[in-house]
């Protein structure tokens, strides 16, 4: 079916897609477990909802609980098959199915991950500022860390430096860092994804507050999410906003168990 789509105002449409199956092994069912008294998927949807820089947001899923959430938070749904909700499934061969199947009308993809709750309205509106002032035909999020790198070797094996000279280790003010990618957002031209491509074409990044990253692969992660969630977390009843500094963030109040607000 054909999907209508948001024209934005440089050039293309844009509609938002977040892929979230119901077979998760890491943490059982994360994608519906309650962050911070909301269903995780919660977060980023409606994060990516009141962006403004889509129409329409879908949800790719296999799961009856995930589509209640999503349909509940505003978005269509997209129930994707079985041969593409295995964990050998990649996150591409999913996005590709939706498009064979929808048939969107769109020039451009927006993506975010439920497992990335502290992405905010902003980082989207940004990211597509740029997108379209550069003229980019892919864009994803990054963060920059200060992390020194050595390579893995077998163990008697001698380990060597990655990316640095150990005998003339950089302080932390006199090095940029590395930039990594977060997976808070990707942004793909449509006819890049349909040929198999993610991130290709002009590429660009775009920098988010490093504070602002948390991975939630396996349940030691979710204490220290659903505190960063808290803090930095977009709760669409409170219209909290932020300038992603930590020193301008506050602690909010719990937010109210239940049922998933649209």
């Amino acid at each position: 079916m054909d999907v209508d789509c948001y024209s934005t105002k440089k050039s293309g449409r844009a509609i938002g897609l977040i892929l979230a199956r119901g077979g998760s092994k890491g943490i059982r069912l994360k994608n519906v477990k309650l962050l911070a008294g909301r269903p995780l998927l919660y977060w980023s949807m409606h994060a990516l909802r009141d962006s403004g820089v889509v129409d329409e947001v879908w949800v790719s899923t296999d799961h009856d609980e995930i589509e209640r959430i999503a349909r509940d938070g505003g978005a269509l749904v997209h129930r994707r098959s079985p041969e593409v909700s295995k964990d050998s499934t990649s996150s591409l061969e999913s996005v590709m199915e939706f498009l064979n199947v929808q048939q969107p009308q769109c020039d451009i993809i927006v993506r975010t991950q439920a497992t990335c709750p502290c992405v905010r309205p902003e980082h989207f509106t940004d990211l597509m500022e740029k997108y379209h002032a550069f003229g980019y035909d892919s864009m994803f999020s990054v963060v920059r860390l200060h992390l020194f790198r050595w390579q893995e070797v077998s163990p008697g094996e001698r380990t060597r430096a990655v990316m640095f000279d150990p005998n003339n280790r950089p302080r932390r003010q006199d090095w940029s860092g590395e930039l990594y990618e977060n997976g808070a957002i990707y942004v793909t031209r449509t006819e890049l994804l349909k040929r198999g491509i993610r991130q290709g074409g002009k590429a660009g990044y775009y920098e988010m507050p490093a504070h602002l990253f948390v991975d939630i692969d396996v349940p030691d992660d979710w204490p220290l999410a659903e505190d960063r969630v808290r803090k930095y977390g977009y709760n669409p009843d409170t219209k909290h906003v932020s300038n992603n500094t930590e020193e301008d963030l506050v602690d909010k109040t719990d937010l109210p168990m239940g049922k998933t607000e649209a």
